[in-house]
């Protein structure tokens, strides 16, 4: 129905709520963005998973949308910016694994140790693997980038309240997590 109508037009549209100028946007550029995505990702779940969120964020920001160039332009400009995100989250997880590494790589006294120590590192490594994506990046930047709660919340758009509880409830896994192994 809306596959003739610009994609000025569709905007319109789309800020009034119109889910069918959604829908025509969506089969206009979802496929040629996810390839984009993948071709800068690599991996398909990772992709489609991006591409769910530009759309959904479009589908959320639609009333204060200021598009001053093309919807094109937009949409691949957005879809290069969650990517650099994830470069940076895997970047920032990477980084806080090596300084645990290196934590417990600290000069043992003696081989026993030694060997523990890797034991340990290993377990932790693999607990904060085990932990939900959302609350394994929100305990990163807490633990990696020492960033406040407050600063935690303010980035991730959620409550410090919701913060403070996924910070405390990783620590409460990652504890029994030590507990069990114990």
């Amino acid at each position: 129905m809306y596959s003739n109508y610009s994609d000025q037009q569709l905007l319109n549209l789309l800020r009034a709520d119109n889910v069918a100028a959604f829908n025509a946007i969506y089969e206009r550029y979802s496929k040629p963005l996810y390839l984009y995505i993948l071709s800068k990702l690599e991996t398909g779940e990772i992709s489609k998973d991006v591409l769910q969120d530009l759309f959904v964020s479009l589908w959320e920001k639609r009333k204060q949308l200021q598009i001053s160039e093309s919807l094109k332009s937009y949409l691949y400009q957005s879809a290069r910016h969650k990517v650099i995100d994830i470069y940076r989250k895997n970047t920032s997880y990477r980084k806080y694994l090596q300084q645990l590494i290196e934590h417990f790589d600290a000069q043992p006294e003696n081989i026993t140790e030694a060997v523990d120590y890797k034991a340990k590192n290993q377990e932790i490594l693999e607990a904060i693997n085990h932990l939900p994506d959302r609350m394994k990046e929100i305990f990163m930047l807490s633990r990696l980038e020492h960033q406040s709660i407050e600063q935690i919340a303010q980035r991730l758009g959620l409550s410090q309240q919701t913060v403070k509880n996924q910070i405390t409830k990783a620590l409460k896994i990652l504890r029994s997590h030590q507990d069990l192994r114990s």
